[in-house]
């Protein structure tokens, strides 16, 4: 009996959960109405600053409703977004100021268009342009539950994302165009990103940012077996003027702000299952390489990332334990006349990193997870994370890309000479009693190290979330 695993539902019930509204519309069409409405209350206990406010609660509303039409050669949909913030500090840290920083008002309300695209689909090809949301590595799906979680959550959004963790999120103006079949996805794309992830309003398109490449992903079909594979080239280009993030003097990164950052990302990545024993055994694997300008520098760097797991299916809550490393170089030097830090370009940076105060670049991530399934209508998950800088020399990073023409995107702050960062636990409880209804519930706790100690004033931080999530 080949891999039985049962499926353990994503720990963020999304817009692809929603009950939807269907009638038959004319010329052989399927009319589909979508609304969804998400509710979050944050709470931040940031590191203690000296300065600046570290302890706050704030509240979040994300509503949407779209329109699908469905044909067998062409599928459109419009979607419209109104976020509503309340209660965000005016001198804060942490995750409610960077909603401040970006619009400085302590209750933000936008609505704006989020999706609108229409994608053409001749036999194995399709063509599809407008304003859509885009993942990289999620293309070629994985048809195996396990191997599709794998896949959503281990591996797409590390570097293109639509970060649908922040109350406006990110879309992307631009098209791709495509081959998709049974056993592989060959696409080509291109992208400039919207404003919006921690900027409420999302409205306008980041003109002077360009994201564009190839991918080849081999899908979990007969003739591949329960196994994923890609190959990707990604082009990154910034000419938005802006201070950069980086490990040089802020003079020297002033003189050079009018230069562009491009970036060439070529990247292999693979998962595979394999029955062992009463359970289901996975690996992960991936590696990235980057090369080209940042600003006047010359851009050489790398990230790379070995997991595995061990699922018991037949056991009490399906017990699913993980483990392994993800690494992002960092700069050993700040006069060499080179840049080597990993640069994550436009990633949901919070899939992987639930207490957002660090992401992949100059970091090194050793983690355990254990995830259970008590019940049907449950999932709980939990983590613990040793976090390492790669290099003392360069800077703690944090952030998620582009989402504004004002913020670089990424931040980071002087590590002392230290490399020990953090120690990071989390637990995430998932309900969903009904299909029109679901919560989440989040704690995080950072036992923070002397990496810390260089910047801020207290080493404990807490971090949490409770979301109602309403579909009809």
């Amino acid at each position: 009996m080949l891999l039985t695993a049962t499926l353990l539902f994503p720990p963020i019930i999304e817009a692809k959960d929603l009950i939807r509204l269907q009638t038959q519309g004319p010329y052989a069409t399927q009319w589909r109405l979508e609304v969804s409405d998400r509710i979050r209350g944050e709470f931040v206990d940031w590191f203690d600053s000296k300065t600046r406010e570290s302890t706050y609660n704030f509240t979040a509303n994300k509503f949407q409703l779209g329109l699908r039409v469905l044909h067998p050669n062409l599928e459109s949909f419009v979607q419209f977004q109104d976020t509503f913030l309340t209660g965000l500090p005016r001198t804060g840290v942490g995750v409610g100021a960077n909603y401040f920083q970006n619009t400085p008002e302590t209750t933000q309300n936008r609505a704006f268009l989020r999706q609108g695209w229409a994608r053409l689909k001749f036999g194995a090809f399709y063509l599809q342009g407008g304003r859509q949301l885009y993942s990289d590595s999620a293309q070629g799906a994985a048809t195996h539950p396990v191997l599709k979680w794998i896949q959503d959550y281990r591996l797409a959004q590390r570097l293109i994302g639509p970060f649908e963790y922040t109350h406006a999120g990110r879309s992307f103006d631009g098209g791709s165009l495509g081959v998709l079949t049974e056993d592989f996805e060959i696409a080509g794309f291109a992208f400039m990103p919207t404003a919006g992830g921690f900027e409420i309003a999302g409205q306008n398109t980041i003109a002077a940012v360009h994201v564009s490449g190839l991918t080849l992903n081999l899908r979990d079909s007969k003739r591949f077996g329960p196994a994923l594979g890609r190959v990707f080239w990604t082009y990154y280009e910034d000419n938005r003027g802006l201070v950069t993030a980086d490990n040089r003097l802020f003079t020297v990164r002033q003189k050079t702000k009018n230069q562009p950052i491009r970036i060439h990302t070529l990247g292999v990545s693979a998962a595979r299952l394999w029955d062992l024993g009463p359970g289901v055994l996975d690996g992960v694997a991936y590696f990235y390489g980057q090369f080209g300008d940042w600003q006047n520098l010359d851009h050489r760097a790398f990230a790379y990332g070995v997991e595995t797991g061990y699922q018991l299916p037949n056991l009490w809550g399906a017990p699913w334990l993980r483990a392994g490393i993800n690494v992002g170089s960092g700069d050993s030097s700040p006069t060499d006349g080179s840049h080597k830090t990993f640069f994550q370009i436009l990633p949901t940076a919070w899939l992987y990193a639930q207490f957002p105060f660090y992401n992949m670049m100059n970091n090194q991530d050793v983690f355990a997870q254990l995830v259970l399934k008590p019940h049907s209508l449950v999932t709980l998950r939990a983590d613990f994370h040793w976090l390492k800088l790669k290099e003392s020399k360069d800077l703690v990073y944090a952030g998620a890309g582009a989402t504004s023409n004002r913020v670089f995107g990424f931040s980071g702050f002087p590590s002392g000479g230290s490399r020990e960062l953090a120690y990071l636990t989390h637990l995430m409880l998932s309900f969903k009693p009904f299909s029109f209804l679901a919560f989440n519930l989040l704690y995080a706790h950072a036992f923070g190290q002397e990496a810390i100690d260089a910047q801020l004033a207290g080493r404990q931080a807490n971090y949490g979330f409770a979301e109602m999530i309403v579909s009809f």
